[in-house]
C-alpha cells in the first residue's frame, strides 16, 4: 500500500477584483469587470483548472447575486422550485477576465496546489464589497446578501438616491 503523507499543506490563493453598475431606478446591479488571478502552483493541465475557477466565479456570482431560500415564520420554504431559484447561465455569468501567476507548493512533488474553490470563496465578498462600495459614499458600510435586484432598490431608497 502507498499513500502520500505531505509534511505540511499547500496554500492557493488569489486577487479578485469587481466593478459594478447600478440602476438607480431598478436597484439591478450589472458587473462592468471582474478580473481574476488565480495561483494553484503547478499548472498540470490548464484548461480543466480554467474550468475549475470559471465554474467558481460563477457560483461566487450565483450566491452574492441572487440565491437564497427564504422561509415564512412557520418555517415553510417560500422558494421551493429551482424557477424561484438563482441559476445563472450564460446570459446572466458575466465575462470573466483570468490570470495567473505560478508559485509551486514545496509540499507537493509535482508542485501542485488546489484551484476549484478559490475562485468560489473569493469572489463571494468580492461581488458584496463591489455592492457596498457604490454605497459608501452615502455612508454605507454593510448590505445584506444577496444582492438582488430589490434589495439593492431598497438600499437606494433608503440612501435617498433612487429615481
Amino acid at each position: 500500500m502507498h499513500y502520500y503523507d505531505p509534511p505540511n499543506f499547500t496554500f492557493p490563493f488569489g486577487i479578485y477584483l469587481c466593478v459594478v453598475d447600478i440602476d438607480r431606478g431598478t436597484g439591478e446591479t450589472k458587473v462592468r469587470r471582474f478580473y481574476a488571478l488565480d495561483d494553484c502552483g503547478t499548472r498540470i493541465n490548464p484548461m480543466i483548472i480554467e474550468g475549475q475557477i470559471h465554474g467558481g466565479l460563477t457560483e461566487g456570482f450565483a450566491v452574492a447575486m441572487g440565491q437564497q431560500m427564504p422561509f415564512d415564520a412557520q418555517g415553510n420554504l417560500l422558494g421551493n422550485t429551482l424557477m424561484d431559484y438563482f441559476l445563472p447561465t450564460a446570459v446572466e455569468t458575466p465575462k470573466w477576465e483570468t490570470d495567473h501567476t505560478v508559485t509551486p507548493s514545496p509540499h507537493h512533488p509535482l508542485g501542485a496546489k488546489g484551484v476549484a474553490e478559490s475562485p468560489h470563496v473569493g469572489s463571494i465578498p468580492t461581488f458584496t464589497s463591489a455592492v457596498v462600495d457604490a454605497f459608501a459614499h452615502l455612508g454605507v458600510n454593510h448590505m445584506v446578501m444577496p444582492h438582488t435586484a430589490y434589495r439593492v432598490w431598497q438600499q437606494l431608497r433608503k440612501s435617498g438616491v433612487a429615481l
